[in-house]
C-alpha cells in the first residue's frame, strides 16, 4: 500500500521505484492512496491504464503521465493488480 506522496513535485526515488516494480513482478497487487498515485504512476506500471487521485492532482497526474488514463470522477479504480484511490477519505 502506498498513502499519500510527500508531494506531486517530489521525485520518486529508484530504489522505491525499483522495490514496487519487483513485487509486482512478483504477483503483488499495489495500492495507493491519493497522491501515492504518482507513486505509482512512476513505475510505469499504470501506463495504458485507468487510474484516480486526489481531485486536486489529477490534472498534474494528467499532465506528467499523459499515457495514463486519469479519471477524476470515481473514488476508485482497480485494475487487476494495480489499485488507485482517491483522497485518503477514499483510502
Amino acid at each position: 500500500m502506498i498513502p499519500g506522496w510527500k508531494g506531486v513535485d517530489v521525485p520518486v526515488p529508484a530504489r522505491v521505484v525499483d522495490a514496487l516494480c519487483d513485487a509486482h513482478a512478483r504477483g503483488a497487487r499495489l495500492l495507493s492512496i491519493c497522491s501515492g498515485a504518482f507513486v505509482l504512476a512512476a513505475t510505469g506500471l499504470l501506463d495504458g491504464r485507468r487510474a484516480t487521485t486526489h481531485w486536486r492532482y489529477a490534472d498534474a497526474l494528467r499532465r506528467r503521465y499523459p499515457q495514463i488514463e486519469v479519471d477524476s470522477d470515481v473514488l476508485y479504480v482497480d485494475e487487476g493488480t494495480l489499485l488507485t484511490s482517491a483522497g485518503s477519505a477514499a483510502g
